[in-house]
């Protein structure tokens, strides 16, 4: 039985999804604090090819997520050397 180094597993997640592992745990720690009293409503769900897709609790949460999106996508931006988040967008 061979083993895979954690090292490969990491860089060959980062290599199929476009996305490095240390983006996602930012992400993960700052969404909170930038949301507010809408992590409640809103669930980080997914990220593909710069589009953050989050989850939202009921219409009402999803169509205020679509009106908070420019300014949650700058919000978010800041926290990262360059801004690798394009889109904001209710999971379906």
């Amino acid at each position: 039985m061979a083993f895979t180094a954690a090292k490969d597993v990491v860089r060959s997640f980062g290599f199929k999804t476009g996305v490095q592992p240390d983006r996602l745990a930012i992400l993960d720690t700052v969404w909170e604090r930038e949301v507010g009293h809408f992590s409640k409503h809103w669930k980080l769900a997914a990220v593909k090819k710069g589009v953050l897709y989050v989850a939202a609790s009921s219409p009402a949460a999803a169509q205020e997520l679509q009106l908070r999106g420019p300014s949650l996508l700058k919000a978010l931006n800041k926290y990262f050397k360059n801004a690798w988040i394009k889109a904001i967008k209710p999971a379906r």
